[in-house]
């Protein structure tokens, strides 16, 4: 009997009673909050995939993806594939070289196509929107060869190939990323695709996805990364951040 009236003068006590329920709101805050960070930061994923990410039980990028972020060995190559471009006339992105006629801009699909078709059909093409506003005339230049630093996809020497300098943080480039693949998958057996750098200053993060796709390109998966910094593009979401995020669920190590 006088435990029993112990517990209840406790409850008497508003002070006690007040006490007793905020602590369980906390317990269960913090039991909450445990459970957000073990799904967002990947548990949920590796447990649906029955494998870990690849980075660790924390979800971080690892050391190896850093040190290449931070290291400045692709600043050269960069900039290189933007000295390219000036060079053989590129003023701004996307600038897209269709067997080495210009096409500056995001324009449509059916445009690409128009031009695409013309080549194939063996025939020059000569399309108003090709022309340079200044010149109106067609641009037409002699390409590199393509070399085993570059980025392909798309047909094995195809009779087709398209050289595009981009820019990931370009609102016109991730718009213009759909038309070229809607061109890869019209034209399987005709079209290479070849992706050069061309990060404008202006672009906060242009640079650093730029560098981000080539540490990516060092674990075999740039192509992936690329997809992954257009998502972010279109999304408006591309920053550090995100980069960093993209890489830990491509499993880069």
């Amino acid at each position: 009997m006088e435990n029993q009236n112990s517990f209840k003068e406790m409850f008497k006590d508003k002070g006690f009673v007040s006490g007793l329920v905020a602590g369980l709101a906390l317990v269960s805050t913090i039991a909450l909050v445990a459970l957000l960070i073990y799904i967002f930061t990947g548990g949920r994923s590796a447990c649906l995939a029955g494998t870990s990410n690849g980075n660790g039980a924390n979800g971080k990028v690892s050391k190896k993806f850093e040190e290449c972020l931070n290291s400045g060995k692709y600043d050269t190559k960069i900039q290189d594939s933007q000295n390219l471009g000036i060079q053989l006339g590129v003023q701004g992105t996307p600038a897209s070289f269709v067997n080495g006629y210009l096409i500056s801009g995001a324009l449509p699909y059916d445009a690409f196509k128009q031009v695409i078709d013309t080549l194939l059909a063996g025939k020059e093409p000569d399309f108003d929107f090709m022309k340079d506003q200044e010149t109106q005339k067609i641009v037409k230049v002699d390409m590199p060869q393509i070399t085993d630093q570059d980025h392909v996809t798309g047909a094995k020497d195809g009779k087709i190939t398209i050289v595009e300098f981009s820019d990931f943080e370009c609102p016109y480039c991730g718009r213009h990323k759909t038309t070229t693949d809607q061109i890869l998958k019209d034209y399987p057996n005709d079209v290479t695709l070849i992706f050069k750098h061309f990060p404008l200053s202006f672009h906060q993060y242009a640079k650093p996805a730029a560098v981000a796709s080539e540490c990516a390109n060092d674990q075999g998966k740039f192509w992936e990364m690329y997809n992954k910094l257009f998502d972010l593009n279109l999304k408006q979401a591309l920053n550090t951040d995100n980069i960093k995020k993209a890489a830990t669920e491509l499993g880069l190590k």
